[in-house]
């Protein structure tokens, strides 16, 4: 432990984690995946995800081949039936709160997790630290969802198939473990780089975590049209006065301290 910080206890969570197949709204550029290439994704997230170290993990996969090789990697499966949810409807959402809530209330039913992480299976630049990162945005109590961002890359500024999100960086909180991370607060999501008037904006990272209260109250509240728009319900908790704070990520970001290290040994990240 780095002296002159004490143990957090705010930071220790019992977190559920759900890596989900076809958790997003298919884009116009979206290659449609083979089963064989949605069975090796789904694979390699939760791999990537139990490397991480961080919680229990549950596979929800859309097809019963896709949950016998999850389970043969020795994941807890199960499995929705994407026939029976109305297009239409905001389970088919990039963030798909109604979906994740769904499948996490038929495996804790009695709230034994009071954080539920939601990691999407098409996401080849997943890394372990991701979920540490994350863990350092909820840290405050009074952030109801955490979530990540990453620097735009060129041309993603002007592509609208890139959710954009405008953060307000906050100085005293740091991400420890990680090179160059911070913590801010998210101020808006938006495709259209230019209504975010100029200000600090960065590629939306689309795993998320929800403290169940949170995750129960934006399933409870009707989503918006902009939150179609945008693609993502996290902007109907924005709307909803729940605070989303973000973690900052890169691919080749340093490690400082491995999972393992962390392990009892928890940072006070300021509030």
């Amino acid at each position: 432990m780095l002296p002159g910080f004490d143990k957090n206890r705010s930071m220790i969570f019992n977190p559920l984690i759900v890596v989900a197949s076809e958790l997003g709204i298919g884009r116009p550029t979206d290659k449609p995946r083979s089963g064989a290439e949605r069975q090796s994704a789904l694979v390699s997230a939760y791999r990537h995800v139990r490397s991480s170290e961080l919680g229990s993990v549950i596979v929800d996969s859309v097809a019963d081949a896709d949950a016998e090789m999850a389970a043969a990697e020795g994941a807890y499966t199960v499995r929705t039936d994407l026939g029976e949810i109305d297009r239409r409807h905001n389970y088919r959402s990039d963030s798909g709160a109604e979906r994740i809530a769904a499948t996490v209330n038929r495996f804790d039913r009695f709230y034994s997790h009071d954080v539920v992480i939601a990691v999407p299976d098409d996401m080849p630049e997943l890394k372990p630290f991701y979920l540490q990162a994350l863990m350092y945005a909820l840290a405050t109590t009074e952030v109801g969802i955490a979530t990540l961002v990453s620097p735009l890359e060129n041309g993603e500024v002007e592509n609208k198939d890139t959710a954009k999100a405008a953060v307000t960086w906050n100085p005293d909180r740091i991400v420890y473990p990680l090179e160059g991370s911070r913590v801010g607060t998210l101020l808006d999501i938006r495709r259209d780089a230019k209504l975010l008037r100029n200000k600090d904006c960065y590629k939306l990272v689309p795993i998320h975590a929800w403290r169940r209260a949170a995750l129960d109250r934006v399933v409870r509240t009707p989503p918006t049209e902009r939150e179609f728009v945008e693609g993502t319900d996290l902007v109907r908790a924005l709307e909803a006065g729940i605070r989303i704070d973000v973690a900052l990520v890169t691919e080749n970001m340093k490690v400082l301290m491995t999972p393992a290290e962390l392990r009892g040994e928890t940072l006070d990240m300021g509030h």
